[in-house]
Protein backbone atom coordinates (compact mmCIF):
# COMPACT_ATOMS: atom_id res chain seq x y z
CA UNK A 1 0.00 0.00 0.00
CA UNK A 2 1.26 3.46 -0.92
CA UNK A 3 0.23 7.02 -0.10
CA UNK A 4 -1.74 7.29 -3.34
CA UNK A 5 -3.42 3.86 -3.15
CA UNK A 6 -7.04 3.90 -4.36
CA UNK A 7 -9.48 2.69 -1.71
CA UNK A 8 -12.60 0.65 -2.41
CA UNK A 9 -15.06 -0.28 0.29
CA UNK A 10 -17.44 -3.17 0.91
CA UNK A 11 -20.34 -2.17 3.16
CA UNK A 12 -22.50 -4.65 5.04
CA UNK A 13 -24.07 -5.23 8.44
CA UNK A 14 -22.95 -7.63 9.81
CA UNK A 15 -19.63 -7.72 8.00
CA UNK A 16 -18.05 -11.08 8.86
CA UNK A 17 -19.54 -12.96 5.88
CA UNK A 18 -18.21 -10.77 3.06
CA UNK A 19 -15.76 -12.20 0.53
CA UNK A 20 -15.36 -9.26 -1.85
CA UNK A 21 -12.47 -7.51 0.02
CA UNK A 22 -10.35 -10.65 -0.13
CA UNK A 23 -11.22 -11.42 -3.75
CA UNK A 24 -10.74 -7.91 -5.10
CA UNK A 25 -7.65 -6.99 -3.07
CA UNK A 26 -5.96 -10.16 -4.32
CA UNK A 27 -7.00 -9.39 -7.88
CA UNK A 28 -5.67 -5.80 -7.62
CA UNK A 29 -2.34 -7.20 -6.48
CA UNK A 30 -2.21 -9.77 -9.29
CA UNK A 31 -3.01 -7.13 -11.91
CA UNK A 32 -0.54 -4.68 -10.32
CA UNK A 33 -3.30 -2.12 -9.71
CA UNK A 34 -2.54 0.33 -6.91
CA UNK A 35 -5.80 -0.27 -5.03
CA UNK A 36 -7.24 -2.12 -2.07
CA UNK A 37 -10.74 -3.04 -0.90
CA UNK A 38 -11.59 -2.83 2.79
CA UNK A 39 -14.62 -4.20 4.70
CA UNK A 40 -16.76 -1.49 6.32
CA UNK A 41 -19.43 -2.36 8.87
CA UNK A 42 -22.15 0.29 8.56
CA UNK A 43 -25.61 0.04 10.10
CA UNK A 44 -28.73 1.19 8.27
CA UNK A 45 -29.08 4.12 10.68
CA UNK A 46 -25.57 5.35 9.89
CA UNK A 47 -25.70 5.18 6.07
CA UNK A 48 -26.49 8.88 5.79
CA UNK A 49 -23.36 9.85 7.72
CA UNK A 50 -21.23 7.32 5.86
CA UNK A 51 -22.16 8.56 2.40
CA UNK A 52 -21.83 12.17 3.45
CA UNK A 53 -18.27 11.49 4.55
CA UNK A 54 -16.91 9.41 1.66
CA UNK A 55 -17.82 12.00 -0.98
CA UNK A 56 -14.93 14.16 0.19
CA UNK A 57 -12.26 11.45 0.51
CA UNK A 58 -10.20 11.97 -2.64
CA UNK A 59 -8.69 8.49 -2.83
CA UNK A 60 -11.94 6.67 -1.99
CA UNK A 61 -13.15 5.76 -5.48
CA UNK A 62 -16.09 3.43 -4.89
CA UNK A 63 -17.62 0.51 -3.07
CA UNK A 64 -19.63 -2.65 -3.34
CA UNK A 65 -22.86 -2.94 -1.38
CA UNK A 66 -24.21 -6.13 0.17
CA UNK A 67 -26.70 -7.40 2.78
CA UNK A 68 -28.78 -5.58 3.99
CA UNK A 69 -28.12 -2.29 2.18
CA UNK A 70 -28.76 -2.89 -1.54
CA UNK A 71 -32.11 -1.12 -1.56
CA UNK A 72 -31.38 1.30 1.30
CA UNK A 73 -28.54 3.02 -0.59
CA UNK A 74 -30.70 4.09 -3.55
CA UNK A 75 -31.64 7.41 -2.00
CA UNK A 76 -28.00 8.37 -1.42
CA UNK A 77 -27.01 7.99 -5.08
CA UNK A 78 -26.96 11.05 -7.32
CA UNK A 79 -27.30 8.96 -10.48
CA UNK A 80 -28.59 5.45 -11.16
CA UNK A 81 -28.05 3.44 -14.32
CA UNK A 82 -30.89 1.52 -15.99
CA UNK A 83 -30.25 -1.75 -14.16
CA UNK A 84 -30.36 -0.01 -10.77
CA UNK A 85 -33.52 1.87 -11.72
CA UNK A 86 -35.28 -1.26 -12.99
CA UNK A 87 -34.35 -3.44 -10.02
CA UNK A 88 -34.46 -0.64 -7.43
CA UNK A 89 -31.27 -2.10 -6.02
CA UNK A 90 -27.58 -1.12 -6.07
CA UNK A 91 -24.54 -3.29 -5.45
CA UNK A 92 -21.76 -1.05 -6.82
CA UNK A 93 -21.24 2.70 -6.38
CA UNK A 94 -18.65 4.84 -8.15
CA UNK A 95 -17.59 8.25 -6.80
CA UNK A 96 -16.85 10.92 -9.41
CA UNK A 97 -16.53 14.60 -8.59
CA UNK A 98 -18.21 13.97 -5.23
CA UNK A 99 -21.21 12.38 -6.97
CA UNK A 100 -22.37 8.83 -6.26
CA UNK A 101 -23.21 6.71 -9.32
CA UNK A 102 -25.06 3.47 -8.61
CA UNK A 103 -25.33 0.31 -10.68
CA UNK A 104 -26.16 -3.35 -10.15
CA UNK A 105 -24.20 -6.32 -11.49
CA UNK A 106 -25.94 -9.01 -9.42
CA UNK A 107 -28.19 -10.21 -12.22
CA UNK A 108 -25.62 -10.19 -15.00
CA UNK A 109 -23.02 -11.66 -12.64
CA UNK A 110 -25.44 -14.45 -11.80
CA UNK A 111 -26.10 -15.23 -15.47
CA UNK A 112 -22.40 -15.11 -16.37
CA UNK A 113 -21.65 -17.39 -13.44
CA UNK A 114 -24.04 -20.00 -14.81
CA UNK A 115 -22.71 -19.69 -18.34
CA UNK A 116 -19.11 -19.96 -17.15
CA UNK A 117 -20.04 -23.39 -15.78
CA UNK A 118 -21.73 -24.33 -19.08
CA UNK A 119 -25.20 -24.10 -17.57
CA UNK A 120 -27.99 -23.08 -19.94
CA UNK A 121 -30.50 -20.33 -19.17
CA UNK A 122 -32.48 -19.97 -22.38
CA UNK A 123 -35.71 -21.99 -22.50
CA UNK A 124 -35.17 -23.35 -18.97
CA UNK A 125 -37.51 -23.23 -15.95
CA UNK A 126 -36.41 -21.36 -12.82
CA UNK A 127 -37.88 -21.03 -9.33
CA UNK A 128 -36.43 -18.42 -6.99
CA UNK A 129 -36.88 -18.05 -3.23
CA UNK A 130 -36.37 -14.47 -2.07
CA UNK A 131 -37.03 -11.26 -3.98
CA UNK A 132 -34.84 -8.78 -2.14
CA UNK A 133 -32.15 -6.73 -3.87
CA UNK A 134 -30.19 -9.62 -5.40
CA UNK A 135 -33.30 -11.68 -6.10
CA UNK A 136 -34.97 -8.95 -8.13
CA UNK A 137 -31.81 -8.39 -10.17
CA UNK A 138 -31.57 -12.10 -10.91
CA UNK A 139 -35.21 -12.15 -12.06
CA UNK A 140 -34.67 -9.34 -14.56
CA UNK A 141 -31.57 -11.00 -15.96
CA UNK A 142 -33.25 -14.39 -16.28
CA UNK A 143 -36.03 -12.81 -18.31
CA UNK A 144 -33.57 -10.88 -20.50
CA UNK A 145 -31.75 -14.15 -21.15
CA UNK A 146 -34.95 -15.86 -22.27
CA UNK A 147 -35.78 -18.19 -19.41
CA UNK A 148 -38.91 -20.16 -20.31
CA UNK A 149 -40.60 -19.97 -16.92
CA UNK A 150 -39.89 -18.08 -13.70
CA UNK A 151 -41.63 -18.79 -10.40
CA UNK A 152 -41.30 -16.25 -7.58
CA UNK A 153 -41.60 -17.54 -4.01
CA UNK A 154 -41.60 -15.21 -1.01
CA UNK A 155 -43.26 -14.73 2.37
CA UNK A 156 -44.83 -11.40 1.44
CA UNK A 157 -47.59 -12.01 -1.13
CA UNK A 158 -48.14 -8.29 -1.74
CA UNK A 159 -44.47 -7.90 -2.61
CA UNK A 160 -44.71 -10.96 -4.86
CA UNK A 161 -47.62 -9.52 -6.81
CA UNK A 162 -45.97 -6.14 -7.24
CA UNK A 163 -42.79 -7.69 -8.64
CA UNK A 164 -44.72 -10.14 -10.84
CA UNK A 165 -46.64 -7.23 -12.37
CA UNK A 166 -43.42 -5.29 -13.01
CA UNK A 167 -41.79 -8.29 -14.67
CA UNK A 168 -44.85 -8.88 -16.87
CA UNK A 169 -44.53 -5.29 -18.09
CA UNK A 170 -41.30 -6.33 -19.82
CA UNK A 171 -43.57 -8.17 -22.30
CA UNK A 172 -41.17 -11.08 -22.66
CA UNK A 173 -41.96 -14.67 -23.54
CA UNK A 174 -41.02 -15.81 -20.02
CA UNK A 175 -44.00 -17.10 -18.06
CA UNK A 176 -44.17 -15.42 -14.62
CA UNK A 177 -45.68 -17.38 -11.72
CA UNK A 178 -45.92 -16.89 -7.96
CA UNK A 179 -46.23 -19.42 -5.17
CA UNK A 180 -46.77 -19.81 -1.45
CA UNK A 181 -43.68 -20.10 0.76
CA UNK A 182 -45.36 -22.90 2.73
CA UNK A 183 -47.04 -25.01 0.05
CA UNK A 184 -44.74 -24.39 -2.90
CA UNK A 185 -44.39 -26.66 -5.91
CA UNK A 186 -40.85 -26.85 -7.36
CA UNK A 187 -41.11 -30.36 -8.79
CA UNK A 188 -40.76 -29.42 -12.46
CA UNK A 189 -38.03 -26.78 -12.43
CA UNK A 190 -34.57 -27.05 -13.97
CA UNK A 191 -33.07 -24.62 -11.44
CA UNK A 192 -34.18 -23.69 -7.93
CA UNK A 193 -32.42 -20.66 -6.43
CA UNK A 194 -31.93 -19.46 -2.87
CA UNK A 195 -31.69 -15.67 -3.12
CA UNK A 196 -32.23 -15.14 0.62
CA UNK A 197 -29.63 -14.89 3.39
CA UNK A 198 -30.69 -18.22 4.92
CA UNK A 199 -27.67 -20.48 5.23
CA UNK A 200 -25.29 -17.59 5.87
CA UNK A 201 -22.48 -18.40 8.35
CA UNK A 202 -23.94 -20.37 11.27
CA UNK A 203 -27.53 -20.24 10.05
CA UNK A 204 -28.68 -23.84 9.56
CA UNK A 205 -32.19 -23.12 8.25
CA UNK A 206 -33.21 -24.50 4.87
CA UNK A 207 -35.25 -22.23 2.62
CA UNK A 208 -36.74 -25.17 0.71
CA UNK A 209 -36.83 -28.96 0.70
CA UNK A 210 -34.36 -30.28 -1.89
CA UNK A 211 -36.27 -33.57 -2.07
CA UNK A 212 -39.17 -31.67 -3.68
CA UNK A 213 -37.06 -30.93 -6.77
CA UNK A 214 -36.68 -33.25 -9.75
CA UNK A 215 -33.61 -35.46 -9.81
CA UNK A 216 -31.83 -33.51 -12.57
CA UNK A 217 -32.54 -30.10 -11.00
CA UNK A 218 -29.62 -27.74 -10.31
CA UNK A 219 -29.72 -26.21 -6.82
CA UNK A 220 -28.31 -22.69 -6.75
CA UNK A 221 -27.31 -20.76 -3.63
CA UNK A 222 -26.11 -17.14 -3.81
CA UNK A 223 -24.79 -17.31 -0.22
CA UNK A 224 -20.97 -17.41 -0.29
CA UNK A 225 -20.02 -18.06 3.34
CA UNK A 226 -19.76 -20.89 3.98
CA UNK A 227 -18.93 -22.00 0.44
CA UNK A 228 -20.84 -25.23 0.98
CA UNK A 229 -24.00 -23.96 2.65
CA UNK A 230 -26.52 -26.19 4.38
CA UNK A 231 -28.56 -26.05 1.14
CA UNK A 232 -25.61 -27.11 -1.02
CA UNK A 233 -24.88 -29.96 1.39
CA UNK A 234 -28.49 -31.07 1.05
CA UNK A 235 -28.12 -31.00 -2.74
CA UNK A 236 -25.04 -33.20 -2.46
CA UNK A 237 -26.81 -35.56 -0.05
CA UNK A 238 -29.73 -36.05 -2.43
CA UNK A 239 -27.51 -36.24 -5.52
CA UNK A 240 -28.69 -33.01 -7.15
CA UNK A 241 -26.54 -30.79 -9.31
CA UNK A 242 -25.48 -27.61 -7.51
CA UNK A 243 -24.02 -24.18 -8.22
CA UNK A 244 -22.05 -22.21 -5.61
CA UNK A 245 -22.56 -18.58 -4.60
CA UNK A 246 -18.93 -17.63 -5.25
CA UNK A 247 -19.52 -17.96 -9.00
CA UNK A 248 -21.80 -14.94 -8.94
CA UNK A 249 -19.10 -12.76 -7.33
CA UNK A 250 -16.27 -13.98 -9.56
CA UNK A 251 -18.35 -13.19 -12.64
CA UNK A 252 -18.67 -9.56 -11.55
CA UNK A 253 -14.92 -8.89 -11.59
CA UNK A 254 -14.70 -7.96 -15.29
CA UNK A 255 -17.91 -5.90 -15.08
CA UNK A 256 -16.54 -4.01 -12.08
CA UNK A 257 -13.19 -3.31 -13.74
CA UNK A 258 -14.93 -1.79 -16.74
CA UNK A 259 -17.26 0.29 -14.54
CA UNK A 260 -14.30 1.82 -12.70
CA UNK A 261 -12.02 2.00 -15.78
CA UNK A 262 -9.45 -0.19 -14.04
CA UNK A 263 -8.59 -2.17 -17.17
Amino acid sequence: MRANTKIFGCIADPINHVKAPTVFSKMFQEKKINAIMIPINVSKDDLKFFFSGIRSIKNFVGLTVTIPHKTNVLKYCDYLDKEAIDTQSVNWIKIENKKLIGTNFDGLGFINGLKNKNLIVENKDFAIFGIGGAGVSICYSLIRNKAKRLKLINRDFNKLNVLADKLKELKSDTEILIDNIIEYDISEYDYVINATSLGLKDNKDLIFDVKKTKTDCTIVDIVMDPEETILIKEAMKHKRNYHLGKNMLKSQIELTGNFFNLW
